[in-house]
């Protein structure tokens, strides 16, 4: 005779699993564990990137700032040489002298023709370091320089020494005047006529 069975554990009896087990939670922590310290050490990562290029900004900076300061002393101190600044100023003047003189020998408009070439070639060797002519005007009877001077007493200097010239010899200086520019530099008129001239008359 078979036996017949009967289930009497129905669906209803068994008990449900819970959704959140414990290895479930525990798996969940695990991986936001895992999210959280790979997010901190990017972020960490980050920051150490960011502070090494500012200490390299920061340097550099500092570098340039002292550049600065170094230039700015070098500058200060970049003074020019007093014998320099003489030099130049002779130069400057010799220079204006020679283009008056070269200026005088072709404008034959305000210049007196017969002896000219000689009184030229004689105020050259008469040069004074501290006169500069500017413009020179001969007349038969008479004859006009003026310039510039350096020192004031350099004119009556240079005057003096055409004593000794051939061509200059025997003027009277009748006029002579001395002013100082805007530029500090003795400005400066020098007329004269020949003795033999004025005496006659």
């Amino acid at each position: 005779m078979k036996k017949a069975s009967i289930n009497l554990l129905q669906a209803e009896l068994i008990p449900e699993q819970p959704l959140w087990t414990l290895k479930r939670v525990v798996s969940v922590w695990s991986i936001a564990l895992l999210l959280m310290l790979s997010w901190l050490f990017m972020s960490q990562y980050q920051l150490t990137q960011l502070s090494n290029e500012f200490k390299v900004v920061k340097q550099q900076k500092q570098q340039q700032d002292n550049l600065l300061v170094q230039l700015e002393i070098k500058v200060s101190q970049n003074k020019a040489d007093a014998v320099l600044q003489e030099k130049l100023e002779t130069t400057k003047l010799l220079l204006l002298n020679k283009k008056a003189l070269h200026k005088q020998l072709t404008d034959t408009t305000s210049t007196y023709a017969a002896g000219f070439s000689s009184a030229m070639t004689e105020l050259s060797q008469l040069h004074h370091q501290d006169v500069s002519l500017k413009k020179v005007q001969m007349k038969p009877k008479s004859m006009t320089f003026s310039g510039l001077a350096r020192k004031p007493e350099a004119v009556p200097a240079w005057l003096a020494a055409f004593e000794g010239s051939t061509f200059l010899a025997g003027q009277t200086f009748n006029h002579f005047s001395l002013n100082e520019n805007e530029d500090k530099v003795t400005e400066f008129t020098v007329s004269s006529h020949k003795l033999s001239e004025h005496s006659g008359g």
